[in-house]
């Protein structure tokens, strides 16, 4: 009989397990409805919230791009940086490849090239263009050298001052002042950014919460009744957790559109430009469409959270 019973015990827990599936399924649709009907049962405070909502996540998601464009823009500034080691006069053929194969070594190196004393003199002619003829010198006055690209700017002084205590090195230069502003101003181009986006990411926040607090008032009796019924307050919640996420998601889908539109417009008339309208889109699609159902839950969880604790 033992034996006989465990079968059945066995299968007694499956079906628990599927009972509790079919409930949470249905909590769940429960909760979508509710939040659904919500959104559209407050229409026009609805449409007021996902348009002033949508107007400060086009400003948010115009912010993202100019930041984007300038950030961009510093890379590719960042990746022109490099560190020019000048070799002494007299150096062979092996002792150029140790003093190359040392700074390859390094980190964050991410190339090395080599440049003659002939191919300076050359470059340097071109520079000059046809105002100075170099072919009249007696010898070549330039060293050899060699052009190190590296993958952060941050790195060069420290690499200089270990590049040049190699052997058969007479100077390292970098263009310290140069490096220091570009990285300077870099740095504000990002902080900048990121202060703005998240300043108008707060006032979207500050919109939506306003407005769910608004439906949540509106509501106040269903809710009251739901609480004296034994509702638990994340039972509550979560209807205007999904109309939150909906105001957000339809703002953000909006403003997406717009912000790429306008830039595709843009990129027409300024060809320019670095970033591409399917790059921008791209970028919007988590920095706005997210972001707009990431505020709009916090926003209703803010709305609701102070409501159920009066």
């Amino acid at each position: 009989m033992p034996a006989a019973g465990r079968p059945g015990g066995g299968g007694r827990v499956p079906a628990v397990h599927g009972a509790r599936r079919r409930r949470s399924a249905r909590s769940l649709l429960y909760f979508v409805r509710e939040g659904i009907r919500g959104f559209g049962h407050n229409g026009l405070a609805s449409a007021a919230a996902v348009t002033i909502t949508m107007v400060t996540l086009v400003a948010l998601g115009a912010a993202t791009v100019v930041a984007s464009t300038l950030d961009h823009l510093a890379r590719r500034l960042e990746s022109r940086v490099e560190m020019i080691v000048y070799l002494r006069d007299g150096l062979g053929a092996g002792e150029v490849a140790v003093v190359r194969a040392r700074l390859t070594r390094l980190p964050g190196v991410t190339g090395v090239t080599y440049v003659s004393k002939d191919d300076a003199l050359a470059a340097f002619q071109q520079r000059l263009g046809s105002r100075v003829d170099l072919s009249e010198l007696s010898h070549n006055p330039l060293p050899a050298s060699l052009e190190v690209a590296v993958d952060d700017p941050v790195r060069l002084p420290a690499m200089a001052a270990e590049a040049g205590a190699f052997p058969g090195v007479e100077h390292v230069s970098y263009g310290a002042e140069t490096v220091n502003r570009l990285l300077a101003v870099t740095w504000w181009v990002r902080f900048l950014g990121a202060i703005a986006s998240g300043g108008f990411a707060l006032v979207a926040m500050i919109i939506i919460v306003n407005t769910i607090r608004l439906t949540v008032l509106a509501r106040r009796a269903e809710i009251e009744v739901m609480r004296l019924v034994g509702a638990t307050a994340w039972f509550i919640r979560w209807p205007f957790v999904v109309e939150g996420a909906v105001t957000g998601a339809l703002a953000g889908f909006v403003a997406m559109i717009l912000v790429t539109g306008a830039y595709a417009w843009l990129a027409r008339a300024l060809p320019f430009l670095p970033l591409s309208p399917q790059q921008v889109a791209l970028d919007l699609v988590w920095k706005v469409l997210l972001w707009g159902v990431v505020i709009g839950i916090g926003g209703s969880l803010l709305a609701v959270r102070r409501f159920l604790s009066l």
